[in-house]
């Protein structure tokens, strides 16, 4: 009787097991296409012109806009967004850390004291792009403007819609589109670690002064980043430049690749 009991027990536990690992696998995948149930409607924040005035109030506004917009956004403890893959950090509570403050184009203050119009500086961590910042201010972590032949928002965000979650084993836990404004040009983006559901920050936003758009990747948690926004700059980069036509300028300290 022991005996058989011991059989049926290792049995059973090697089903456990296979099964366990099976499922694993199979989350590790990069997955086809799962596209966000997002919408980007013209002048989802306001219907604001492109004056100065309208500008400024935008830069103003849209901090708050994503405050709020972030509280609807956040996964919660057992789940991640609604395209991350299965069995994301089922075992534990997701470190989603808590949303910057400082997001959103507005205007800045160099090193040197100067003023300009544009995306929050890196503080100095290496797991954050940015290239509103001045190259001077912050040289490991800049990044040249994107452009391409349109200059236009709708191309990053179909390149957004269709992102592939796990693509190079990073944003397993799936991603979401919180702010959008076609009439500003500027998308918000929030993107999750599979295992411990980490969250980073992603923004575009078209600067009329540099007629190209501003770009900024930035994990809240940690230092090192293992090369995770590198490597998501990079897939929409790269699909930018061979499905609209965008040139994009890469340096070794810019999004990992060299020129």
């Amino acid at each position: 009787m022991t005996v058989v009991y011991l059989f049926r027990y290792c049995i059973f536990q090697i089903l456990v097991v296979t099964c366990c690992l099976s499922s694993f696998i199979r989350a590790l995948k990069p997955q086809p296409y799962r596209k966000s149930n997002n919408v980007c409607p013209n002048g989802d924040l306001n219907d604001l012109d492109s004056s100065p005035t309208n500008r400024r109030r935008f830069f103003a506004e849209t901090s708050g806009v994503i405050m709020v917009a972030s509280v609807f956004a956040y996964p919660h403890h057992g789940f991640a967004f609604d395209n991350g893959l299965p069995g994301r950090y089922a075992n534990r509570e997701p470190a989603v850390g808590t949303i910057p403050d400082y997001l959103g184009a507005a205007e800045r203050t160099s090193i040197s004291g100067t003023t300009y119009q544009g995306l929050a500086p890196c503080d100095g961590r290496p797991n954050c792009y940015c290239s509103s910042t001045p190259f001077r201010d912050s040289p490991a972590r800049y990044i040249e403007p994107w452009g391409g032949p349109e200059n236009s928002i709708a191309n990053i965000q179909n390149v957004i819609d269709t992102y592939q979650v796990g693509q190079q084993g990073i944003d397993g836990g799936g991603y979401h589109i919180v702010t959008c404004n076609k009439e500003q040009q500027y998308l918000y983006v929030q993107f999750q670690s599979y295992k411990y559901g980490y969250i980073d920050d992603v923004e575009f936003w078209y600067n009329p002064s540099k007629q190209a758009f501003d770009v900024r990747s930035a994990s809240r948690l940690g230092q090192s980043d293992l090369g995770v926004n590198a490597k998501r700059l990079e897939y929409i980069g790269g699909r930018l430049e061979k499905e609209f036509g965008w040139k994009l300028k890469r340096r070794k300290n810019g999004f990992g690749m060299t020129q």
